[in-house]
């Protein structure tokens, strides 16, 4: 239950944010027919509201973004390697018990370093590695449906037919989402 809960308010408090940023970004932009084309135009949406501070505040909430999609990206390769591979995984063991994961977490790392280090736009990078994300829940989600259904491992707590059918929704949508990312976000630009 505390699991739903938090589920289900962190997508309500994610939805709200979204929400209250395009409604913010028409009552301060329509107005004065300013038309964002592109990222960089974002820190006027808070200018108006906190004066120079709101700049600062984009510029935190942007670097906070990032280093969370950086943190999740990492991870989830962390995850799918450790569990490709049939290795003990926990983030609530310590490095030492868990050693094969830490190693792969810690090489993960290396290229993302690089890929710093050439100087991309970091927003660039942040959204083509979400694009990657996207396109890799298909192979997350799938394993997911037999772990529910597997009664020796769930036991009483198995899916019935509504909760398979939702996941199967959720693995057609992944699916979808995993064909049409990165095609999109080489040729729609960012």
């Amino acid at each position: 239950m505390v699991f739903r809960v938090i589920a289900v308010g962190g997508m309500s408090f994610g939805s709200l944010i979204s929400i209250a940023v395009l409604v913010l970004a028409a009552m301060i932009f329509a107005p004065r027919g300013i038309k964002i084309e592109h990222y960089s135009q974002l820190p006027d949406l808070l200018i108006p509201v906190f004066g120079h501070k709101g700049f600062w505040l984009f510029v935190a909430s942007l670097g906070i973004a990032c280093f969370g999609a950086a943190l999740e990206v990492t991870l989830q390769l962390a995850y799918l390697t450790a569990q490709g591979f049939g290795w003990n995984w926990s983030e609530n063991q310590r490095p030492l018990d868990e050693a094969r994961f830490s190693f792969a977490y810690t090489v993960i790392l290396i290229p993302a370093v690089l890929i710093v280090l050439t100087g991309l736009d970091p927003l660039t990078v942040t959204i083509f590695s979400m694009a990657l994300t996207a396109a890799t829940l298909p192979v997350s989600i799938v394993p997911f449906l037999f772990l529910m259904n597997d009664y020796s491992y769930v036991r009483s707590y198995r899916n019935g037919w509504v909760s398979n059918a939702v996941v199967i929704l959720i693995i057609g949508l992944a699916f979808v989402l995993a064909v049409v990312s990165i095609p999109l976000q080489i040729f729609g630009g960012s």
